[in-house]
């Protein structure tokens, strides 16, 4: 009983900081626009610190994380700046993933692809191809990392978003 009270009153209180993020954005986008880039460069770092400490603690990222950067991504492609190409290679990198988890879902999970193809829209395409280079070294040394410690090489799982959060934020600033 008292792990689903806190599990729920986590589960609002991420809702809660994920959605006033949100908000904060979408009104600096109509009342400060010459901040946006500032603010949506931290928003983006805050919801993808949420959704790596949730993965590395439960293995899963939360749909609203996800959410939260699609609808960023939408604010800023409406009213900021249009990115046509970004939204292309998104796609085309989610069908992809999409076809590797379909073949083997060990791999890479769901959430992990939806994140990752979120993140490309938010780059610029010049940046997009490094941000998945540094995505799966940061991955590759995590995993390496952990067989070490866990002294086996098979079972071992590494979380992805916080090696997506770090490579992201690496080529934002």
């Amino acid at each position: 009983m008292m792990k689903t009270a806190k599990r729920r009153l986590r589960i609002a209180f991420n809702v809660t900081v994920l959605l006033t993020v949100y908000v904060l954005y979408t009104m600096v986008v109509f009342f400060a626009p010459d901040t946006e880039e500032g603010v949506r460069k931290l928003v983006l770092t805050v919801i993808l610190a949420i959704a790596s400490s949730s993965d590395i603690r439960r293995h899963k990222i939360p749909l609203i994380a996800c959410i939260a950067v699609l609808g960023i991504n939408v604010t800023k492609t409406a009213f900021v700046s249009v990115n046509p190409a970004s939204w292309i290679i998104s796609f085309v990198l989610f069908a992809f993933l999409l076809i590797i988890y379909i073949i083997n879902k060990d791999l890479i999970g769901l959430g992990d692809i939806i994140l990752i193809t979120l993140c490309v829209q938010s780059l610029f395409p010049e940046k997009i191809f490094k941000f998945l280079f540094l995505t799966f070294v940061f991955s590759t040394f995590a995993g390496l990392f952990k067989c070490l410690k866990a002294k086996k090489l098979k079972n071992v799982t590494v979380p992805l978003t916080p090696c997506i959060a770090v490579s992201f934020v690496l080529l934002m600033c």
